[in-house]
């Protein structure tokens, strides 16, 4: 009898919303190569108690961990031994997740306030009611079905001066905790049909391409975001026979695949083989079958980055310069607005080697020349947990990088 009480508490704890009450986010910065090369040796050490938000990367790039009151001391006391000075970033994360969530419930896509983070029923209501609202413009098309049985959809939007256009595939969502992405993907498509007509631009380029706008990548993940942990990053598969569920969606992609996370239990978990997540699969699928995809843009967060391929090797694909410079002049466009720093150039060697990533099979198997990552607002001030008013700059800074490359590939 007892041992089933056991059972229960631990399925019943395993059910319930995380709290990360008293939860903070500590930076430390490497000044060295010997602050880099004990900083990842910290990170071998600690990663079973702590969540690297980022992780050690080159000198004067900061590295964010996420703590618990549990280990915060023994953490801190560990860094600090080794001569690192640390910074507190967030003082409480479930503080900062719950004024996340603080906000009036929408209604209509009319009055839809895209300055607020919504939940996944709310946000698959606006598609339907904001592709039906703008029918002339907007349509929902079914991409693939989630582990869950959850349907993936896009936005295509475009005019119909043309019965078969160049595709502009722009994604969000695919890591679950990153609510900005989705959020700044709903409030994008909105700027794309309200411009056509009244900017010259997004008239030219909606008479001329047609956008799919993947809303929401990962929908199991977000779900479970907003019902079970603000910090889950992958979907919701199960590992059969295995303690953690879930795989990084953003490692499965069937190119190069094999040289990520081997752990189950890890946010960057690849899977047991490329494409074993089903949303992988039917997304990679149907992108196949359309024809003359010009532009693949999947956005993240956090890190203010525009990356390029390869992420699975440091050296640089034949396209490179092409592909550099138009993130360089995308960036220019975007820091115009508000002056937000962006940097740039390829996975591998602006951040860190990702096998199987969106970005590889894009330009690696599709063939899409401009294949570019994103790794949206802030530089981690907020990370993950970005507030809402600052997915409106986000995403009016973006829209106008996004055009930049569009209007350079039509």
């Amino acid at each position: 009898m007892r041992s089933f009480f056991v059972v229960l508490a631990f399925i019943v704890s395993a059910l319930a919303d995380k709290d990360y009450s008293g939860y903070q986010v500590l930076r430390v910065t490497p000044q060295s190569e010997d602050d880099l090369t004990i900083l990842s040796v910290v990170e071998k050490a600690i990663s079973e108690m702590v969540d690297f938000w980022k992780q050690p990367r080159s000198v004067g790039t900061p590295v964010d961990i996420m703590v618990s009151p549990e280990y915060r001391e023994l953490v801190l006391r560990f860094i600090e031994a080794r001569g690192l000075h640390v910074d507190i970033m967030i003082d409480d994360v479930e503080k900062l997740s719950n004024q996340q969530k603080s906000r009036k419930s929408p209604s209509t896509s009319a009055d839809f306030d895209f300055n607020n983070y919504h939940s996944l029923s709310e946000i698959n209501d606006w598609m339907t009611s904001f592709a039906a609202s703008h029918s002339s413009l907007v349509s929902l098309v079914d991409l693939a079905t989630s582990y869950e049985g959850r349907t993936i959809r896009a936005l295509k939007v475009g005019s119909s001066s043309f019965s078969s256009k160049p595709v502009v595939w722009l994604e969000g969502g695919i890591h679950s905790r990153e609510w900005v992405s989705p959020a700044a993907m709903m409030y994008m498509t909105n700027m794309l049909v309200e411009g056509y007509g009244n900017d010259a631009d997004v008239t030219a380029m909606l008479d001329t391409v047609d956008f799919y706008m993947v809303i929401n990548y990962n929908p199991d993940g977000y779900e479970y975001t907003w019902s079970n942990d603000r910090m889950w990053r992958k979907t919701r598969s199960n590992n059969i026979g295995r303690v953690c569920d879930g795989v990084d969606p953003n490692r499965n992609w069937d190119f190069q695949w094999g040289n990520a996370g081997t752990n189950p239990c890890a946010d960057d978990y690849q899977g047991t083989y490329p494409n074993s997540e089903r949303e992988v699969q039917e997304v990679t699928d149907y992108i196949l079958g359309l024809n003359d995809v010009r532009v693949f843009i999947d956005f993240h967060a956090y890190s203010q980055m525009w990356l390029t391929p390869w992420g699975y090797s440091y050296r640089l694909p034949s396209d490179y310069n092409q592909q550099y410079s138009l993130a360089r002049d995308a960036i220019s466009a975007l820091s115009a607005v508000y002056g937000t720093d962006y940097v740039y150039g390829s996975i591998a060697n602006t951040i860190y080697p990702a096998s199987g990533s969106s970005v590889d099979w894009a330009y690696g198997v599709a063939g899409i020349k401009y294949s570019y990552a994103v790794e949206l607002r802030d530089t981690g001030r907020y990370g993950f947990l970005l507030p809402a008013d600052q997915i409106a700059p986000t995403a009016i800074e973006t829209f106008e990088a996004v055009k930049v490359i569009v209007k350079a590939t039509m």
